[in-house]
């Protein structure tokens, strides 16, 4: 009876104390999230080594994101080809958020930053508007920070 109380007791710390969905990203103010589809589902993703000029290869398939928040210092270029070549298709400034956005990686530099919502070519990024009440990132990432 003491081994069935002791287990259950531990399991029950256990489900306590294991972070679970997009409560498992670390948060130490370093981080690129992006949302993509995979198989018809939302997936979460982060990069937390923001190390400039090194090129992150993203997890879609496709290129297809649905969104990306930007919560880091750097500038984060988002290029459509997986070696970070050429010129980015979207430049997001710290603490920026863009939707609809076809990217296989990224990568990051200090320095002056894109105006808030535009494409690196001047055009504006569709969901840009930090103002929008029902923004995914705020719905995803809430436990986040």
């Amino acid at each position: 009876m003491r081994l069935r109380t002791t287990a259950v007791a531990l399991a029950g710390a256990l489900a306590l104390t294991l972070p679970a969905g997009a409560q498992a990203f670390a948060d130490d103010g370093q981080a690129f999230n992006y949302v993509f589809l995979k198989d018809g589902e939302r997936q979460l993703a982060q990069i937390s080594d923001v190390t400039e000029g090194k090129c992150h290869k993203l997890a879609v398939t496709d290129g297809a994101v649905q969104e990306i928040a930007n919560d880091t210092d750097m500038v984060a270029l988002l290029f459509d080809n997986a070696t970070c070549s050429g010129e980015p298709v979207v430049a997001a400034g710290p603490g920026e958020k863009a939707g609809d956005i076809t990217a296989v990686a990224v990568a990051f530099e200090q320095g002056e930053h894109a105006e808030q919502g535009e494409h690196a070519d001047g055009a504006v990024m569709p969901g840009s508007d930090a103002d929008e009440d029902e923004d995914l990132f705020d719905k995803a990432f809430s436990a986040v920070g």
